[in-house]
């Protein structure tokens, strides 16, 4: 630990020394995605939420998927089903305030709420009634794009609703890039997981996907490098972020609400009291070489602030990505060692509520 300590302070140095002075400049790269999403359970969808429409320059929401989990081995604040809760905390977020703030170019709030969709109402694998207004949303998105120009499917829960657009539409599977995060999502819905791969291995073996945190859970969990490793003193650590760069930040929508967003944005379930984003590997690795010049979206085996993962079989599954075959801990580094460079950037994004450009 004390060696992997001292390497975080060497990375954090260095990353002093070299970076820009300032990343969130405006970029004309953008990526189409959609968010497939189980929030109302651990409020960190939410915090990711958050991230997602303050890089909505760069992250065009092309659709929010609630997938509520109803996993009967669920914890109960998994099992809502949260349209509603999703519009509610897009408002939150009051995109419109740093719009006027001299950046247009982020989504206006009425497009992000129509982006709002019903998923899966149960777990398990996709059926021929298991259609939902959210699969049928991914399937009629996905065919206006190309292999060359793809949709990403970015899944923070149970892959369920993801699974059933591809068994509905398997014409799709050319045009979407998935990157989940797994591990206990997994776990509430291995039929699902398990139906993408089958999928995979029978029917389109150049399905591209990353799946962050393969079973058995705890062995790898590369997206826990976003909260768990990396630099973490001061204002940088994942119980002081918050109360540094979030509170008392942000605006009230006009008088819409009582509070500033920033004194509402919630802390995450567990770890206590903290800036979790669990899924916010999966935005990070779009931003990555747009914002940070780190990495290649179309090649997940180099770094990124999105982790970095290698190829369960080149030859089988050449799009087919995994956690390296390392620890846990030094999987997780591959995301915590651009920490500073991460939250840096989200820093000044949240001062953009206050300043103009």
């Amino acid at each position: 630990m004390k060696n992997l300590y001292r390497s975080c302070v060497l990375v954090f140095i260095a990353t002093i020394y070299f970076s820009f002075t300032g990343y969130s400049s405006k970029s004309d790269k953008t990526f189409d995605v959609v968010i497939d999403t189980d929030l109302g359970g651990d409020p960190d969808d939410i915090q990711s939420l958050f991230r997602a429409v303050h890089y909505s320059d760069i992250i065009k929401i092309k659709g929010i998927i609630s997938t509520p989990n109803t996993n009967k081995n669920a914890h109960p604040w998994d099992t809502i089903r949260n349209t509603d809760l999703i519009k509610h905390w897009i408002k939150r977020v009051d995109v419109e305030q740093i719009r006027s703030n001299g950046f247009p170019e982020l989504m206006p709030e009425k497009e992000l709420l129509s982006m709002v969709k019903a998923g899966s109402v149960t777990s398990g694998a996709p059926s021929l009634k298991g259609a939902s207004e959210g699969s049928d949303w991914i399937v009629e998105a996905a065919r206006n794009y190309s292999k060359e120009k793809p949709l990403w499917i970015l899944v923070w829960g149970s892959i369920t609703t993801t699974a059933q657009a591809l068994y509905d539409a398997p014409d799709i599977a050319d045009k979407i890039r998935i990157y989940f995060i797994g591990s206990t999502n997994t776990l509430h819905d291995t039929a699902s997981r398990n139906f993408i791969y089958n999928f995979m291995e029978n029917k389109y073996p150049d399905l591209w996907w990353i799946e962050n945190g393969i079973l058995p859970r705890g062995s790898h969990e590369t997206f826990r490098g976003i909260y768990q490793s990396g630099f973490q003193e001061g204002e940088w650590s994942y119980t002081s972020f918050i109360d540094h760069n979030i509170r008392d930040h942000g605006s009230n929508h006009n008088g819409l609400f009582e509070e500033k967003c920033g004194d509402v944005f919630p802390v995450a379930n567990y770890p206590k009291n903290s800036l979790k984003e669990g899924d916010s590997p999966s935005i990070l690795y779009l931003l990555s070489p747009v914002i940070g010049n780190v990495g290649d979206v179309d090649d997940p085996t180099r770094e990124s602030w999105g982790g970095q993962f290698r190829n369960y079989n080149v030859d089988k599954y050449p799009n087919y990505y995994v956690d390296l075959d390392l620890s846990a801990e030094l999987c997780q580094m591959t995301i915590g060692k651009w920490r500073y460079n991460i939250l840096k950037d989200w820093k000044q994004r949240w001062d953009r509520y206050d300043k103009r450009e």
